[in-house]
């Protein structure tokens, strides 16, 4: 079982960069399968909801002109443990309107216990351990330059591989570099 933790950064709202914006309690009922007060720690994407459903549902001949992204969560309905361990990702490459911390252009990897944030305005990153700092108060990027270009790495080659649109610099019109060429 788990607990939400109340603790997480919102000053922005649901939007943000921040798990305030973009972390959302999901509760889930397959009648027959799930069992009371069943819960569990494995992160889901919204992506996740189409593979899911086809599973549940019985259908495995997905001939389908578009790519599945996400990947199936029947089994945690089910009550087994998932050994899905694979990064998560965030890209907001254009302004929406907003504004406020945690808000603007920017993209996001989370893998294992850690988050990283680049912002594109800024060419910045932040960096935190989810498990040790939900609230993510405490960048550790300064501190831990090893693991911020491990993660921009990530970061880059995904953006790369699903064509990720970027964005300009304002003044120059320049588009902005990847999170690994900074």
């Amino acid at each position: 079982m788990y607990t939400i933790t109340p603790f997480l950064k919102e000053s922005s709202g649901k939007g943000s960069a921040y798990e305030g914006g973009i972390r959302v309690p999901m509760i889930a009922y397959w009648p027959g399968v799930t069992q009371a007060e069943q819960g569990s720690d494995n992160p889901v994407m919204i992506d996740d909801y189409f593979p899911s459903i086809l599973e549940m549902a019985g259908i495995s001949n997905t001939n389908f002109k578009q790519q599945i992204d996400g990947v199936s969560f029947a089994s945690v309905l089910k009550g087994e443990t998932s050994n899905t361990e694979r990064p998560l990702f965030w890209h907001y490459p254009n302004k929406w309107g907003a504004s406020g911390p945690g808000i603007g252009t920017f993209s996001a990897v989370r893998q294992g216990d850690f988050k990283l944030i680049y912002w594109y305005k800024t060419r910045s990153f932040e960096l935190y351990n989810l498990t040790d700092d939900i609230g993510e108060e405490n960048n550790l990027a300064p501190d831990q330059p090893d693991v911020v270009k491990e993660l921009a790495g990530v970061l880059g080659r995904y953006l790369r591989e699903v064509k990720a649109l970027r964005p300009s610099d304002t003044n120059t019109k320049q588009v902005l570099p990847w999170p690994d060429e900074v």
